[in-house]
């Protein structure tokens, strides 16, 4: 049985606004995917697809379980680990797991935030530190998530658990930034690049500066999406992001 737990205000201060943007990035660390702020919404509240399989910290299979179910074990695994917040199964298609999170106080938002990045799987954590250290450098691209999806198995259900880190697409300017940023101070570099197209620098750049063999392919522009020239930087072990995280952090300012 859950207990109510007044909501704060929904016009929110600044620090309600902070605090609600750390645990949304802590929940799509989690693979989550978040839905827009609702006006009027508690200022705390958070809504979510969730990926029950990157929560660990509930130490039950809650994929399993129904969605009330699951969420009353998650509000009581938050519990123990001193977070108050009441955790909502809301309506919508089976497998969705739409879920509204609404912590008790900004310290409860930011206390939630960290109980979920300190216990992610290792192929989330490594897809966090990676997307954090492109972040710090100033690349919101690749967008960095991982694989797994939800698929239905006879009349249920399931969460095929994530295994490698998804880098995805990256657009042409944001990625000849990337791979000045790699270069820098290192001798990946050779004078010839002029000669090389964008794959094969990135291809080069990579495999010096990180040891990771990328996947690279040119993705031509959508006409009808308006999307523009880019590369698709294919998928990596969680090994393999790590070292391309350090090599990003590696270059940043001290």
């Amino acid at each position: 049985m859950t207990t109510d737990i007044p909501a704060p205000p929904g016009v929110a201060s600044p620090a309600h606004m902070l605090a609600r943007q750390t645990v949304v990035r802590a929940l799509e660390a989690a693979g989550a995917t978040v839905e827009p702020h609702v006006t009027g919404a508690p200022a705390l509240e958070v809504t979510a697809h969730l990926r029950y399989s990157a929560l660990p910290f509930a130490s039950v299979n809650l994929v399993a379980l129904r969605k009330e179910q699951a969420a009353e074990i998650l509000r009581q695994a938050l519990l123990r680990r001193g977070v108050v917040a009441h955790i909502i199964a809301l309506d919508g298609p089976d497998g969705a797991w739409r879920t509204a999170v609404r912590p008790s106080s900004v310290e409860d938002a930011d206390r939630l935030a960290a109980v979920v990045v300190e216990q992610l799987p290792p192929v989330y954590a490594a897809a966090h530190r990676l997307r954090t250290a492109l972040r710090a450098a100033g690349l919101q691209q690749p967008s960095v998530t991982v694989d797994g999806l939800q698929v239905l198995r006879g009349d249920q259900w399931v969460e095929v658990p994530a295994g490698r880190v998804v880098l995805g697409r990256i657009q042409t300017d944001p990625a000849r930034r990337l791979l000045a940023h790699l270069e820098r101070g290192s001798k990946a570099a050779s004078g010839d690049e002029d000669q090389l197209d964008l794959p094969q620098r990135f291809l080069r750049v990579a495999d010096f500066a990180t040891g990771v063999r990328l996947s690279v392919t040119l993705d031509a522009p959508c006409g009808h999406c308006g999307q523009a020239t880019g590369l698709d930087l294919g998928d990596l072990e969680p090994a393999q992001a790590l070292r391309l995280a350090d090599a990003v952090a590696a270059h940043l300012p001290r």
